[in-house]
């Protein structure tokens, strides 16, 4: 696939080219910077997705605000490997969404979660679900970020139009995500209700494959000593994995509640078998999302979940837990296939 950044190039080379009377040194030249300049953009890698699986987040859509580009990325051996880039319209007004009606596209990781069909649209929303086209996948906005931090609204969704032109205006929508009805139905291929992962964002930063490894390291590692703690019934390595201040938990409350809580349960005799697999890792420049299978095998409890971990960094640039999240579903041996499941051929 070539990028708008090679087809300028490439144009700019054919243009020197053309003043070239030796056509064998123009090709030789050409091919040469051509494949050099791929290995080059192969070796930059988008800071927001630092780790894929097969499971959890086989695709990640990035949405980039200032260009108005969705970059479609599949997993790779659990590197982002680019597919697909498609034009986008968003929210009327720029900024991260903070309220209700400010017609602003929030930025942060979110899941789609819920496909609404034509017919469904209009059930709902009578003529006025014209506008959304062939049809529309809600987001989880507010997410537990959002939540935490006082945004309002809802209905944040990616959908079509009835009017492709909206997409060359950018900035067009009342928050939402809007691509072609066509683009619709192509990305629609590769999304799984709950297991396909959307990062909004106002900029891609691209890393070096170095510093993208190192900062991939920080959370895998991170990740990998709270799990062991938990699984050698290491409570101090353990429940220091989470954030004194910022954490929460939906039913324990907060930190104190929830270390009083976990200290009971480590203090049973029994030790569980805890495994963890099909990890994947996000990233803004706020906070990060790991999704992981966890499988936990006790005398009281047996359960096989998806987790999602909240991270953010502390006063000392440390990755600490600051919200859990756990569902049974999503989680059969079903592998995932790219196929046009929503909409007929």
């Amino acid at each position: 696939m070539i990028t708008n950044f090679q087809h300028t190039t490439i144009i700019q080379a054919y243009k020197f080219g053309g003043r070239l009377k030796n056509f064998k040194v123009f090709a030789t030249l050409f091919l040469t910077f051509f494949v050099g300049l791929i290995k080059a953009e192969e070796a930059y890698l988008p800071s927001n997705i630092l780790m894929m699986d097969s499971k959890f987040s086989h695709h990640i859509l990035i949405v980039e605000k200032s260009t108005h580009k969705l970059h479609l990325y599949e997993n790779n051996g659990s590197l982002p490997k680019l597919v697909k880039t498609f034009s986008i319209a968003t929210g009327k007004f720029k900024g991260d969404k903070t309220t209700n009606g400010d017609h602003k596209t929030p930025e942060g990781i979110y899941l789609i979660n819920e496909f609404l069909s034509k017919e469904e649209l209009f059930r709902r929303h009578g003529k006025y679900a014209e506008i959304y086209g062939s049809g529309a996948f809600p987001m989880n906005y507010p997410n537990l970020i959002d939540t935490r931090e006082g945004k309002s609204g809802s209905g944040i969704w990616l959908h079509s139009t009835d009017d492709d032109n909206r997409i060359y205006k950018g900035l067009d929508s009342r928050g939402c995500v809007v691509v072609q009805n066509a683009d619709l139905k192509e990305l629609s291929k590769y999304i799984e209700l709950e297991n396909t992962p959307i990062v909004v964002v106002q900029d891609i930063f691209y890393l070096s494959k170095t510093t993208w490894e190192r900062n991939r390291k920080e959370i895998s590692q991170m990740i990998s000593n709270w799990s062991e703690a938990w699984q050698n019934k290491d409570f101090n390595n353990y429940i220091s994995s989470y954030d004194p201040v910022q954490f929460h938990d939906k039913s324990k409350g907060n930190f104190n509640s929830y270390k009083q809580y976990k200290s009971a349960v480590f203090s049973r005799p029994d030790k569980p078998s805890i495994k963890f697999d099909q990890i994947s890792i996000m990233s803004t420049q706020d906070y990060a999302v790991v999704h992981l299978q966890q499988d936990y095998r006790s005398n009281v409890i047996n359960d096989i979940g998806k987790k999602t971990l909240y991270l953010k960094k502390n006063s000392n640039y440390d990755w600490k837990i600051v919200g859990e999240l756990w569902t049974k579903s999503g989680v059969d041996n079903i592998a995932f296939s790219p196929s046009l499941r929503f909409f007929k051929e």
